[in-house]
């Protein structure tokens, strides 16, 4: 796989965890993006993996999502994701 299909392929996964915590979490997207100070544009192209996160951004949203930031990042239990 090139470094690129890789980056893509880890983007999808960190935006499909993101949407996976928010959801059970019971918050749409306009909630979450107005908590974090974003738009929900902008948050639904992270979700999408069309979007990388900042770092400040994504503890932000470690926090808001009350989840690990390193559960997030994580490449364990890819499958699911």
């Amino acid at each position: 796989m090139s470094e690129t299909k890789s980056f893509q392929e880890k983007c999808r996964r960190l935006g499909a965890k993101i949407k996976y915590y928010r959801t059970i979490g019971g918050m749409n997207q306009t909630v979450l993006a107005n908590k974090l100070g974003i738009s929900y544009q902008y948050l639904s192209r992270i979700e999408c993996g069309k979007q990388s996160p900042s770092f400040p951004l994504l503890v932000a949203l470690a926090e808001e999502l009350h989840v690990d930031m390193a559960e997030l990042v994580s490449e364990r239990d890819s499958r699911r994701f």
